[in-house]
């Protein structure tokens, strides 16, 4: 975390922890937290022999995404924590907290999917009983994989293709509200169903797995409009004409900057300082030395041709004189 605070840090309320969030840390307490139990008995019911070789990335990515989303789901929802700031007490449930952003959980829950169906990880989750919403999970994936006759590698590639469209779904939803219009909606869903690692301008997920607003990208010739974070997280819209790049104040605006707060560079002063100077740059010097080279070479040349000349003339004196 960095050691700048955010812009919201102070005006948040702090997170109170529930029986259904996951908690990052170490010890007994964090392990015995009822949303730690909850987490490890829902990633067991996606153990499979084949997850760590067979399934791939788009896949464990889907199965991860099943999992944090059932947590979302419960009332209240879900969240993925860790203590806010380094130096925080690493044991217990002493806070404060953060929730983790929606990279940071995605990880978490593929390292547990890999722990869960590690050969030397068998007793992942022993001795924890598994609350009733995690037993009707387990009956839904059992019973669907059975009647079906597939295995839990068809039903994560089905969770891709499902997991695609509810992200679909919540960008045009998101968008909508924004006030792009339709067929900017459409054009930038169809690049995001081509290449699922596209990023619509202007929009980003958030920790609970929605999509909001950074800025009014300016689809169809609208302001940008400036995007603040809430006290709970959420956007909230001011209605600020975004600056241009230049305009941005720095971090260290109230402090001149040499690359920043300079005057314009005036090549012309510049060049007359050096010359003033007598400062010569080594490329100039290299230039000025092949040029008093070749300056004497010539010199060398004309002499020659004078001497030459000269010669010529005393001759043609003499002969002029014999023939008197």
């Amino acid at each position: 975390m960095s050691r700048y605070p955010a812009l919201n840090q102070f005006n948040r309320p702090p997170i109170v922890v529930t029986d259904n969030d996951v908690l990052s840390g170490r010890g007994v307490n964090i392990a015995a937290h009822p949303g730690n139990e909850r987490f490890r008995t829902l990633v067991t019911t996606r153990a499979d022999e084949n997850y760590c070789e067979g399934y791939s990335a788009t896949e464990k990515k889907a199965v991860a995404e099943e999992i944090i989303h059932h947590i979302a789901s419960l009332d209240p929802p879900g969240r993925f924590l860790k203590r806010e700031g380094r130096g925080q007490v690493s044991r217990g449930l002493n806070g404060p907290w953060e929730e983790l952003s929606r990279k940071e959980a995605l990880k978490k829950t593929c390292q547990a999917l890999r722990d869960c169906n590690r050969n030397d990880r068998e007793t992942y989750a022993n001795g924890v009983a598994a609350p009733e919403d995690v037993k009707v999970v387990a009956n839904e994936i059992a019973t669907g994989a059975a009647n079906e006759g597939v295995s839990l590698k068809d039903l994560a590639a089905r969770s891709v293709v499902e997991s695609s469209e509810r992200t679909q779904e919540k960008l045009r939803e998101a968008m909508q509200e924004a006030g792009v219009p339709e067929e900017q909606i459409e054009e930038q869903l169809k690049r995001q169903r081509a290449d699922p690692t596209y990023v619509i301008p202007g929009f980003a997920m958030t920790s609970q797995g929605t999509f909001a607003p950074i800025s009014n990208p300016g689809y169809g010739h609208q302001p940008s409009i400036m995007e603040m974070m809430g006290p709970d997280g959420v956007p909230v819209q001011h209605q600020v004409v975004l600056p241009m790049p230049g305009q941005m104040p720095g971090l260290y605006s109230q402090y001149p900057h040499p690359a920043m707060d300079m005057p314009p560079f005036d090549p012309a002063a510049v060049a007359a300082a050096r010359i003033a100077a007598g400062y010569v740059h080594p490329n100039d010097l290299e230039k000025q030395k092949a040029a008093a080279a070749e300056a004497v070479t010539k010199a060398e040349e004309d002499h020659e041709a004078t001497e030459a000349a000269v010669a010529a003339a005393q001759e043609a004196e003499a002969a002029e004189d014999t023939t008197i």
